[in-house]
């Protein structure tokens, strides 16, 4: 399978909204919901951390084209300049599973049923949404600060 659709179809605006804006901390967390390849995807997007790639990789993940499996997984993290052999051994490390673990108890907590879902403030958003509905979002929960 792929990863989730409505998160993909975001990614470009989620990354254009983080580099727009240096005063806005965003926090992002692998819920890995949908396959295998999924799993395998988060872990090597967790485990990426340790080489200062995550957020390069991650949305590299977000922008590849059909299935998202372990072969990908790895010509994607290649292409973004991750040592592999590295990538792997450290995505068998406890705190990758232990961020996999906390995502899901908070995804149970927050009633998140798949991705992409927003805690903007105090505000829950559920979905894909636009660009524009999440500034909005951003603005309310900064008012409300």
């Amino acid at each position: 399978e792929t990863l989730g659709t409505g998160f993909k179809r975001m990614a470009d605006d989620m990354r254009d909204l983080i580099q727009g804006d240096e005063n806005l901390k965003v926090i992002m967390r692998e819920f890995p919901i949908l396959s295998e390849g999924s799993r395998f995807a988060a872990r090597a997007a967790l485990a990426a951390r340790k080489q200062g790639k995550y957020e390069e990789f991650h949305f590299a993940l977000l922008r590849a084209k059909g299935r998202v499996n372990e072969q990908l997984t790895l010509v994607i993290a290649e292409n973004v300049g991750i040592d592999v052999e590295r990538l792997r051994a450290d995505m068998d490390g406890p705190e990758i599973q232990a961020h996999i673990d906390e995502s899901r108890r908070l995804a149970e907590v927050l009633g998140v049923r798949g991705t992409p879902a927003f805690v903007v403030g105090s505000e829950f958003i559920p979905g894909a949404v636009s660009l524009s509905q999440l500034r909005e979002a951003i603005e309310e929960a900064r008012k409300e600060s």
